[in-house]
């Protein structure tokens, strides 16, 4: 009785094993929408004129849209290009003044998903490089209607940390996340010419895969 006992037991794993999906390595292309609130750190070239000038914290509304590619032979990776902006809300300083900083980039992103071969849902890490970035920076003086403007262009670089979650439909996802964003840009300066700026920015972010 023991000997069939273990047979059946046998047969019932073995069924139970050929009845299991296999995490078979797929081909899929997918575009994402996120939306959030970003928070600006101002380094060389741009913290000197918002120390002086008091102002406020910076920030404002994040977007960003992209495409990524799963290929069939690489898995847990997706790659994929990206569009990223910022508009911020004016920061407040001394003698009425206010700043806007805006910027918008391009770049090669990468996602890794630790814990899904198929690389489509679940805890995911992002690296994205900037290969073009570029700010506007705008200061205002409501007294006296006077505005002062720079414009910067150069590169950077990003991390992230996110969960992709699927719905019902398993082709679209919501997906939640945290990214620091890091920027190297050079503009020219009326009557100094060529400066060099440094900017990062830490953002939340939400939105849809699709």
């Amino acid at each position: 009785m023991k000997n069939y006992l273990f047979i059946l037991l046998l047969l019932l794993i073995k069924a139970a094993a050929v009845a299991q999906p296999k995490n078979k390595s797929v081909a899929f292309t997918y575009a994402e929408f996120k939306g959030g609130y970003g928070i600006n750190s101002f380094g060389k070239g741009l913290n000197e004129k918002y120390k002086e000038g008091n102002f406020s914290t910076s920030g404002g509304g994040l977007a960003s849209l992209a495409a990524f590619r799963k290929f069939k032979k690489i898995n847990y990776l997706n790659f994929g290009i990206k569009y990223k902006s910022l508009a911020a809300a004016p920061a407040k300083g001394d003698n009425s003044q206010e700043l806007f900083f805006n910027y918008w980039g391009a770049a090669a992103a990468i996602k890794y998903f630790p814990f899904d071969k198929i690389a489509r849902k679940g805890i995911y890490i992002q690296s994205d490089y900037f290969f073009v970035t570029q700010f506007t920076q705008k200061y205002r003086t409501t007294t006296n209607l006077q505005f002062n403007h720079q414009f910067a262009i150069g590169n950077g670089f990003a991390f992230g940390i996110g969960y992709d979650i699927a719905f019902g439909n398993k082709k679209t996802m919501l997906t939640v996340g945290i990214e620091y964003e890091y920027d190297k840009r050079t503009g020219e300066v009326s009557g100094i010419g060529n400066k060099k700026f440094k900017s990062s920015n830490f953002g939340i972010m939400t939105g849809i895969k699709f």
